[in-house]
């Protein structure tokens, strides 16, 4: 019962804000739909939050999707664009490893997708915080917690 009162009203927040956040994302992108899935995924950080109520969802709404879009331009900035002509003269990359096939089983989908956000694409603390929904000190704990379950795993016989 509480969950569906919990979707309603992320429904009526989506409702409410869906296009103030897109018209701010496309202001900062400059690509509506970049912008689009970027307000998308902020919802959908909305719904996978675990504690359920914050004092302004609207402001916590703006300030994660500030964190994604900032995350987008980093990624923009960092890729090297090589014309389509020149591809195929590019040495070929061996497919690394998936980092999930590296995770214990027993690790939570929440768990897993810290430590590819941590590792993989190096965010903060604070970044990573703010994607989850909780503060810099509670990701670091996070963060330690699930790394000494992964500890803990690796070293059963």
């Amino acid at each position: 019962m509480v969950e569906l009162d919990r979707n309603e009203a992320i429904g009526a927040l989506y409702e409410r804000e869906y296009d103030t956040l897109c018209r701010a994302a496309y202001r900062s992108l400059g690509d509506w739909e970049a912008a689009q899935d970027l307000v998308q995924d902020t919802f959908l950080l909305a719904l996978l939050r675990s504690d359920e109520t914050h004092p302004s969802p609207g402001g916590w709404l703006t300030q994660t999707l500030r964190n994604l879009i900032r995350n987008e331009r980093r990624k923009l900035v960092t890729r090297d664009a090589v014309p389509l002509e020149n591809a195929d003269a590019l040495p070929a990359e061996e497919t690394p490893h998936a980092l999930d096939e590296l995770f214990p089983a027993s690790l939570t989908l929440q768990e897993r997708e810290l430590l590819r956000l941590r590792f993989s694409e190096q965010l903060s603390y604070r970044e990573l915080g703010a994607r989850f929904g909780i503060s810099e000190g509670a990701c670091r704990i996070k963060l330690f917690r699930t790394i000494e379950k992964c500890r803990k795993e690796y070293d059963r016989p």
